[in-house]
């Protein structure tokens, strides 16, 4: 179901073979060898025709003169993120990685791929480094909270949801962290504190159409159907759904609970929706 990130035979403490060694279009090796000849050579990067066409060019060029030389790689991979095609994204964050080790954002993005591929001993692996980055960086907590929920090591998880909230300096990174809180106690069964967590989410979010609101209203809507209230799970599943979320998981328990009640269509458009996320039926990886 997972576009699983390709392995190989090869020593997996060689990031360079790792990343020559990826099934994946040879295009992209081809450009991001050029990448590599052209930062050595100090040029512009006038050549990304292949990746955006002629009229995106002059902009990556100008992208790379004003600062990071390897915006453009980076953003093509967030573009696979975005398409569901994460071992593409994958081999490039690598690549990423090995020229900038001590830039977060990279590590926070390629923990966020091995997540969406269900590698979520890889991904704490990657927040781990994250947070040894950023000790006391919300990223890292709040993304730990998430990764340690998924592998149900739940005390662990809820140190990191306390760390995040405390770290948070915005009020939606805030309601961020207290909404990943929220999804881990549903996991643990704790339904009376996760959706006093969600309602305070989207309490503080007044009709807010952000995906933090739309997995409030998907984890009310969990917590709903564990109670049998089937109506009102309904109605929290729907304003999920309108809402979106990048999250594949929640168009698949909403897809199931559909299927359940006998909507049908419903069913088959969430469940097209977790596809699309989840990199189901991608080819060419």
């Amino acid at each position: 179901m997972y576009d699983k990130y390709p392995v190989y035979d090869v020593p997996q403490n060689n990031v360079v073979q790792r990343f020559f060694s990826q099934r994946w279009s040879a295009i992209v090796i081809e450009i991001a060898l050029t990448i590599v000849i052209t930062v050595a050579a100090g040029r512009a990067f006038d050549f990304f025709g292949p990746f955006e066409g002629e009229s995106a060019a002059p902009a990556l060029a100008v992208e790379a003169r004003r600062g990071d030389p390897l915006e453009p790689v980076k953003e093509r991979a967030r573009h696979y993120i975005r398409d569901g095609r994460y071992a593409a994204a994958a081999a490039l964050y690598d690549f990423v990685i090995m020229i900038e080790p001590a830039e977060a954002a990279n590590t926070s993005w390629r923990g966020y791929i091995s997540m969406q591929t269900g590698d979520f001993q890889a991904a704490q692996d990657y927040y781990r480094r994250l947070l040894a980055l950023s000790p006391d960086g919300f990223d890292g907590h709040n993304s730990l909270c998430w990764a340690y929920g998924e592998t149900g090591q739940f005390a662990s998880a809820l140190a990191h949801c306390s760390a995040a909230l405390k770290a948070a300096q915005t009020v939606p990174a805030y309601a961020i962290a207290l909404e990943n809180r929220c999804w881990v106690l549903v996991e643990m069964g704790e339904y009376e504190a996760a959706a006093q967590d969600c309602l305070t989410v989207l309490e503080m979010n007044g009709g807010c159409a952000e995906e933090v609101c739309a997995l409030a209203h998907y984890n009310l809507g969990r917590i709903l159907a564990a109670q049998s209230q089937e109506r009102g799970a309904l109605r929290e599943f729907r304003a999920a759904y309108e809402i979106g979320s990048s999250y594949s998981d929640m168009y698949l328990e909403i897809a199931a609970f559909y299927d359940r009640l006998g909507y049908r269509s419903a069913a088959e458009a969430s469940y097209r929706e977790y596809r699309r996320l989840s990199g189901g039926g991608m080819a060419g990886e």
